[in-house]
């Protein structure tokens, strides 16, 4: 059987399933329509495969309304990744000039910026309080989001890994990962950005590279290699970085109580639950109150795979519901391990939670002390 049939035998399957993993999946909670569901994309690839009805403009929408969040998957009893359907949709969509056209701006401001927030690229560590040193024990790559979004992140994760005895260098000339055009069906100009990372990350001195964004940790460590892009130093995520040296991380405590939002990227496609909880309950003392849907079964923030561009309400609707769900916990501090995830998180919030990424919830502990 060959890689076509074999997805169109899961697409078929996915197709007459009875839908139970709709009631999971964020987007099947933002419309309430069986269209925008892993059974729903299956039912039009399906169509489109048999030649009863082509893929149409609507049908076109409905791929591109999918988070690839992956929860469908932990649901799937024959295990259908509907995720990497869609994906490779996606890639055949964009290939015919047939992609929704919101998303030309992060394409273009990905390729003549390097970053999807069309910044200058000049100033990508504007922002980042940094001094070079002669030798560094870590790389950190920074990413998109923390570097022109979430400033605190980026500052609070050097400032965290000099605090614990590392020094810290960061590239000169980062591009984007390329998640954002990989994800959404850019692939040769994804590889474009990751052929000058790679290069650039091969030549820096350093015995480990770190990331805070899960979206940069899996591309670097899952898409590289599959396009036979080889990084010649590990990459870890700095949750995994700092349980691996916890002894560094001083014990603490920090009132209020704390739960923690699973990253998509991090959690169901990396397989990394442990390592920040491990982090948060050393430095605040305190055992993470977990909301009902946690690990693989945590809902997914709504701030990923070009949706939030696309569907700006829908995306607010799923992370609303999550703040509700963290909120439910009881708990002051909403704590997540992505930029992305606590950039639309900490927008729903308000008044009712405090939303930190785990370095910057390090440094207000060790603050406070």
């Amino acid at each position: 059987m060959t890689d076509s049939e074999k997805t169109a035998q899961q697409v078929r399957m996915c197709a007459a399933c009875p839908k139970m993993c709709r009631h999971v999946c964020p987007t099947f909670f933002a419309w309430r329509s069986d269209s925008p569901t892993p059974h729903g994309r299956a039912l039009l690839l399906h169509h489109d495969n048999l030649g009863l009805r082509q893929l149409d403009e609507r049908a076109v929408e409905v791929i591109y309304q999918c988070l690839e969040c992956s929860h469908c998957l932990t649901w799937c009893l024959p295990e259908i990744d509907i995720a990497t359907i869609v994906e490779d949709a996606r890639r055949i969509l964009v290939s015919q000039d047939r992609f929704p056209k919101g998303l030309e701006t992060i394409r273009s401001s990905v390729l003549s910026n390097h970053n999807p927030f069309c910044e200058p690229h000049e100033k990508r560590v504007a922002k980042i309080r940094f001094k070079k040193t002669k030798s560094a024990d870590v790389i950190y790559f920074t990413g998109c989001t923390a570097a022109y979004r979430e400033h605190g992140i980026a500052n609070a994760s050097i400032e965290a890994l000099k605090e614990f005895g590392f020094n810290v260098s960061i590239p000169d000339d980062e591009w984007c990962c390329g998640s954002p055009l990989l994800r959404t069906g850019f692939t040769s100009e994804a590889l474009e950005q990751a052929r000058h990372n790679v290069e650039i990350l091969n030549e820096m001195s350093g015995e480990t590279i770190l990331t805070t964004c899960p979206g940069c940790y899996r591309v670097l460590t899952q898409d590289y290699p599959v396009n036979d892009l080889r990084i010649e130093k590990p990459v870890m995520h700095l949750s995994q970085f700092l349980a691996k040296h916890i002894d560094k991380v001083p014990k603490g405590n920090l009132a209020g109580g704390v739960t923690f939002h699973d990253p998509c990227h991090l959690g169901r496609h990396c397989g990394v639950y442990e390592e920040p909880r491990l982090v948060i309950e050393r430095i605040t003392g305190e055992s993470v109150k977990e909301m009902e849907r946690s690990r693989d079964n945590a809902m997914c923030c709504g701030n990923g795979a070009g949706f939030r561009t696309l569907f700006s309400s829908q995306a607010k609707k799923i992370g609303g519901e999550r703040v509700r769900q963290a909120a439910l916990t009881g708990s002051r501090y909403l704590i997540t391990a992505c930029p992305f995830c606590r950039n639309l998180l900490a927008s729903e919030a308000g008044e009712t939670l405090e939303v930190l990424d785990l370095p910057e919830l390090v440094m207000t502990v060790l603050r406070k002390r």
